[in-house]
Order: structure tokens, then sequence, then C-alpha cells
């Protein structure tokens, strides 16, 4: 007889079930999946009945017991293999959600705006529309010629005013050679515009040099004629005054000769004559010399006051030229700027938003407004709305990113984009909703491939890229928020 077993009273209970509920699984999948832990139990519990009697032969009824148990439990082999790979999907979530990290970020709402106000571009002096290049809604480049007024009046007084600057600027020239006594070199801007009064003012050096030269060597042949008279009357002296030193002498000999009567009073009279004459003639040469050395003087002041005067008179004359020529280039310079603002041209790249004279011929007054420009960068400005409640998560330089109402943001993609300013205080609209705003500067101004223009006052969705935080992060919030309030109600 057959020891008890655990396992047949169980499939008997089994079998019983299941003829009271035909519609119960009997094999298959499910059914194994129930019979699993079953068989776990049954296993241990025969092993434990065994061991029970020990020494007793082992009986058929176990082989065919453990036989049955070896088959339920192949068939619970995929009910095993669904657990563990259910474990190990749950076990790889948690540690994705715990380690994977998604962007945090703040959404606003934002408008394009120009990144420079509107240009207002005025005439300073006004005038006769000449001609009208632009039309409101075109494109233009800074530095596009936009409008011109007739420049007329403006470059007739520019001439007259050339013309006089390039006569004082020669005439500078003759002046300061005539100063300098240096030879007269043309300036090069009045040779190559103005010829002619170049020529007039060589010939004006040169005729002024001819007299200077002409002064000064009558000067000259004075001063020669004076130095050779000087020469002849020092002769003259010298000759009266060895005659003078003789006659004396053979006076002064001769005197006592008298008394004695080896020579009569005649011949002593005589002798005093040629004294007197002698002495007198050294002394009229010597008053001659001193006349003469006081002309060669004067003749040698004369040349150089001559020079002198002809310099200083020049010098003169080119303080006053020099002062009138700084005027004119003043003068010039202002005309210049005239004529050049008569070609109204854009201060910026961008589009023309108004033309306030749409008239060939029409007068534009001194200070009006005549064109309006939007201006247009390489990179765009978003005024962005942020609630109040997000304001403190953000900083300067953050990154954004910009999708623009117009423009499909699966199909054409966004912009990048940095924050660049953040206000300092809530604005209130007029439904009394209050934000702060942010300023958002892209890092381009057209999107997609095709390069599809962005203009002022398109609207844009913008997320400022906060911080990262992970998954579980994400899931565990509500009930962190909740634990956080929990027990605190009155």
């Amino acid at each position: 007889m057959s020891k008890p077993c655990v396992k047949d009273a169980l499939d008997a209970e089994a079998d019983k079930t299941m003829l009271n509920n035909p519609g119960a699984p009997k094999h298959g999948f499910f059914g194994s999946l129930l019979r699993a832990p079953r068989n776990v139990f049954v296993f241990f519990f025969d092993r434990l009945l065994d061991g029970a009697e020990k020494g007793k032969p082992a009986q058929r009824s176990d082989y065919i017991g453990n036989a049955e148990w070896v088959i339920h439990e192949s068939q619970a082999r995929g009910s095993r293999i669904l657990l563990w790979a259910s474990l190990l999907a749950t076990l790889g979530l948690l540690i994705w959600a715990g380690t994977g990290s998604i962007d945090e970020v703040v959404r606003g709402e934002g408008k394009v705006v120009p990144s420079r106000q509107v240009q207002i571009i005025q005439s300073l002096d006004g005038g006769i529309v000449e001609e009208i290049l632009v039309r409101p809604g075109q494109e233009v480049e800074a530095g596009e010629v936009l409008l011109k007024i007739d420049s007329t009046r403006f470059a007739s007084s520019l001439g007259e005013n050339n013309a006089e600057y390039l006569s004082l600027l020669a005439k500078a020239a003759r002046l300061k050679a005539l100063a300098t006594g240096d030879p007269f070199v043309a300036p090069e801007e009045a040779l190559k515009q103005a010829p002619g009064l170049v020529e007039m003012e060589r010939n004006a050096w040169q005729a002024r040099t001819s007299e200077l030269n002409a002064t000064v060597n009558v000067a000259r042949e004075q001063l020669k004629q004076r130095q050779e008279d000087l020469r002849e009357t020092i002769a003259k002296r010298d000759q009266a005054s060895a005659s003078c030193g003789l006659t004396s002498r053979e006076l002064q000999v001769t005197r006592p000769l008298l008394k004695s009567g080896a020579v009569s009073e005649v011949d002593l009279l005589r002798l005093q004559r040629d004294v007197a004459r002698y002495c007198g003639e050294q002394k009229g040469a010597e008053a001659q010399i001193d006349r003469f050395q006081a002309s060669i003087k004067e003749a040698e002041s004369k040349i150089q006051e001559a020079e002198l005067n002809i310099r200083n008179q020049a010098r003169s004359e080119l303080s006053e030229t020099n002062t009138k020529l700084a005027t004119l280039r003043e003068g010039k310079a202002a005309l210049v700027d005239r004529v050049k603002l008569a070609e109204v041209r854009a201060p910026v790249r961008g589009t023309v938003k108004t033309l306030f004279n749409n008239t060939v011929g029409g007068v534009v007054q001194p200070g009006k407004d005549i064109i309006e420009i939007v201006p247009k960068d390489d990179t765009l400005l978003l005024e962005v709305r942020i609630q109040p409640r997000d304001i403190g998560f953000l900083h300067a330089d953050q990154k954004a990113e910009v999708k623009f109402t117009a423009y499909d943001f699966a199909i054409y993609g966004g912009l990048e984009g940095r924050v660049e300013q953040i206000g300092a205080d809530t604005v209130t609209d007029e439904k009394g909703n209050s934000y702060y705003v942010v300023r958002v500067r892209t890092d381009s101004s057209t999107v997609g491939d095709k390069l599809l223009p962005i203009i002022p006052g398109m609207v844009a969705e913008v997320h400022i890229l906060t911080g990262k935080r992970t998954v579980l992060q994400y899931l565990l919030k509500p009930i962190l928020r909740a634990k956080a309030n929990a027990f605190t109600e009155r």
C-alpha cells in the first residue's frame, strides 16, 4: 500500500474543483501560473514526509508523484520567466527614473521688438526733393541713399568757398617763401585744382623777389661806394699826417736858424703855412672818415632794413592769410557736410516704415521728419511675459528656446537664445494681470533652412531653461508637496 501523499490529496481536491467549475482553466499558461505556488508547497511537504520515514523503501507512488511534479514545474517555467522579466523591467525603470534627467523650463509668451528704436530720419537744412529712391516696406542697407534733396545752393556756395580757399592757399605759399627766403613751393592741392592761381602767385613771388633784390643791390652799391671813399680818405689822412709830421719837424729845426740869419723869415712863414695845411688836411680826412663810416653803417642797415621790411610784411600778410584759411576750412567742412546731407542715407539696416514726403519737387522743412526706418539686426530681441512665481528661477545669460507661432515648430523648428535682461519690477496690464518683462536675444534672425524672416510684432512661445531634474523627482513632486502640507490644517 502506497504512502499517503499531500500532492495526491491536493490534486483530488483540484479535480473536484474543476468538476464543480467546468469554466476554470485546467491546463495551459494561466493554469500553470495558478498551480505554481501549490506545486512548490507540495514538493517541500512531501520531502518532509519522506524524511520522517527513514529506512523505509520508496514506494512506486512516490515516483509517480515526482514525475507529475516535474511536469507541473516545466509548465510553470514560463510564468517564472515572465515574473523575473517584469521585476527586471520595473528595476530598470526605477534606475532610469532616478538617474535620467529632463529639462526644467519656465514658459512665457513673448513678442519680437526692435532691438533698437525706430530710426526717424530728418533733414537739417531742408530743401526741394529731387528724387525719391525708396517706398514703404522696402528693405534698405546701412548707408543706402533713400532720398535726394536739390543741392544746387549748397554746391554753389561750396564752389565759391573752394575757389577762395585755393587762392589763399597759393598766396600763403608765396608769402611763406618771402618770409623765410626759401624758394616758392606750390601746394599739391592748389596745383591740382587751380594751376592758374599757382602760376599767378609764382609770378607775384618772382616780382617781389626781384624788387627786393633791386633794392638790396642799390644799397649794396652805395655801401661799396662808401667803402671806396673811406679807403681813399684814409689814404689822404695818412699822407696828410705824414706831411704834417715832417713839416712840423722841419719847422722846429729851422726856427733857431732865423736868429743866426741862416734862413729868412719868409722861409719860416712858408714852413708854418705848410704845417698848418698838412695838419688841417689830416684833421679834415679824419672827419671824413667818421662820416664815411657812418654812411657805410647806414648803407648796411638799409640792406638789412629792405630785406626785413619785405619779410615782416610777408609775415604779417601770411598770418592774416592763415587766419582766413582756417575760417574757410571750417566753412568748407560745413558746406561739404550740407552737400553730403543732401543725399539722405539710411543710418541702419532695416525696413522703411513711413515716408512722410512722397512728392518730387516738394519742400522739406529743416528739422522735419522725412522717413521712419525699423532697424533689422542679425539677432532678434523678444519681450517675454513671465509670471511672478517663476521669476526667482531666472537670471541673465540663461539659455532659451523660441518657438514662433507663425511657423510650425515641428516643421521649421525654432531659435536658440539667451536671457539678456530681467525687469526690475512687475508690470500690470489693462486686465490687472501682473508679470515681469524678460528680454531674450536670439542667435539668429531667420527660422529654418529657408531662412524665413522674423519681423517685429511676431508672437512666440519662449522656454527658458532653469535647470534639470530626474523623472523620479518629477513623479514624487506631488507626493512631497502633499507631505509638506499634510496635517497642517486648522
